[in-house]
């Protein structure tokens, strides 16, 4: 992604988990990525248009008011990996924790760009969204993804999605 993306420009842009793994089956972490999506809408300029939050990565349609969104998203990146990891860590009641922090760790040994791990795959793999019908088709991309998934028989049903009414994160409309 260009550092000097225009911010009239909406991308659609997808983080994912290293090795694709199913971290946020859990509200906590769910919840916690809802937070700090927010606060970088306050306080970084992040426009989100669409989104959903699947178990192992995150789709949106997003921009920037100033700036870049390449930025944005590497200091969203950067702070929720250091701090999901540690939740991860401290999590009593995590099942899963040994093997997960193991491969964060690992994933982390074969990158240069990371000190102790990496919980986000590198990149955003943003798509410039040219036309109404491109944004509109990425959106419904973005809202099905449950359904097809199987989590839900309605888009509107997932909590996580700005599909949903009651969406715990405002979007732009």
């Amino acid at each position: 992604m260009s550092r000097n993306a225009s911010t009239d420009e909406l991308f659609f842009v997808t983080l994912t988990v290293v090795n694709w793994i199913d971290v946020f089956t859990r509200r906590i972490y769910n919840d916690f990525l809802i937070e700090n999506l927010a606060w970088s809408q306050q306080n970084k300029g992040l426009n989100v248009y669409a989104y959903v939050i699947m178990t192992n990565h995150i789709h949106m349609v997003a921009n920037v008011t100033d700036g870049s969104l390449g930025d944005v998203l590497g200091h969203f990146k950067t702070y929720t990996s250091k701090q999901l990891f540690k939740m991860i860590a401290e999590n009593e009641l995590e099942s899963r924790k040994k093997w997960m922090l193991k491969a964060f760790e690992q994933a982390g040994k074969y990158n240069p760009l990371n000190v102790n791990h990496q919980f986000w795959q590198n990149g955003n793999y943003p798509v410039l969204l040219y036309s109404p019908a491109v944004i509109d088709q990425k959106i419904d991309y973005i809202h099905e993804n449950p359904v097809r998934a199987g989590f839900v028989g309605s888009a509107h049903e997932f909590w996580y999605s700005s599909a949903n009414p009651e969406s715990p994160l405002k979007i732009v409309s």
